[in-house]
């Protein structure tokens, strides 16, 4: 499966700052980058600048520039509508197309008002689901509007993904890259008598995003764990921490799990007594 994101905010009221920002990603990766100050897009990955000509990198800033000002009027009309033109407002917009291996296509449209959801598009149905009060006139225009849904449709199901096949053509090694992970487990004490201490299994530094990460007791899948979620390195990787508490003195054995398509099989990572950790083949 891969993916391609749009990502579009506009801020208002706030002085010396992007008023809008936009960013392109591909499965996780920012490809491309633009705001109110720099006109052009801004291509973030080494790839996408060997392979993308001059052409249609114009072409892509003539098509953020003209989804930024969708955007910034829409902001204008809810804060108007809504008696809120002076202040500090945000308005979002996500995009995403998902193509999986068989074909199959997945689309969304999501807009934020304010750090809520504002509306979205029903992609099967060409409607839009209010989840918002203030949306539902904004609903109502959009559901009459033929020419406007039209636009979508087209963006969405030919535009994006004609894009997302050029990226994946100019990033086939990056994209294509298997980058095992390290695996880091470390104690935390507890911060009270009779209080349980904190296991914790970071494991970072690894593409493709797909992971499984899993604490056993005694061989066992725990199911009482904390999850951080995957998150972003600085150099396209990816991190995901994750805990589990257990009591002063337990004699059980504790372990991390690790299966990643970069690893030919599952590793465990046994803790010990003491601060060491123990990686072995499963």
């Amino acid at each position: 499966t891969n993916n391609h994101a749009m990502i579009y905010t506009i801020v208002s009221g706030i002085n010396d700052f992007p008023e809008a920002t936009s960013t392109a990603m591909v499965n996780g990766v920012t490809i491309g980058y633009r705001d109110s100050k720099t006109h052009r897009c801004i291509p973030r990955q080494q790839f996408i600048k060997e392979y993308v000509d001059m052409k249609f990198w114009d072409y892509i800033t003539d098509l953020v520039i003209e989804h930024t000002e969708m955007a910034n009027k829409t902001l204008n009309v809810i804060t108007k509508r809504t008696n809120q033109t002076s202040g500090i407002h945000t308005f979002q917009r996500i995009t995403t197309v998902e193509v999986s291996d068989d074909g199959s296509i997945k689309r969304s449209m999501r807009f934020g008002f304010d750090g809520k959801d504002f509306i979205s598009l029903d992609p099967d149905r060409m409607r839009w689901i209010a989840s918002n009060p203030i949306a539902v006139m904004t609903k109502e225009k959009w559901d009459s509007d033929e020419s406007w849904n039209n636009y979508w449709k087209v963006h969405l199901e030919e535009v994006l993904v004609q894009h997302l096949k050029r990226y994946l053509e100019a990033g086939k090694q990056y994209f294509g890259r298997k980058v095992q992970p390290e695996v880091f487990i470390s104690r935390r004490e507890p911060n009270g008598q009779n209080k349980p201490l904190t296991l914790s299994c970071l494991v970072t530094g690894f593409d493709p995003v797909d992971i499984e990460v899993t604490w056993l007791r005694n061989g066992e899948v725990m199911s009482e764990t904390q999850s951080s979620g995957i998150r972003p390195n600085h150099n396209g990787t990816h991190q995901i921490q994750k805990e589990i508490e257990i009591n002063a003195g337990d004699e059980d054995q504790y372990s991390c799990q690790i299966e990643h398509s970069s690893l030919a099989e599952a590793q465990l990572y046994q803790w010990g007594k003491g601060l060491e950790c123990v990686c072995v083949s499963v």
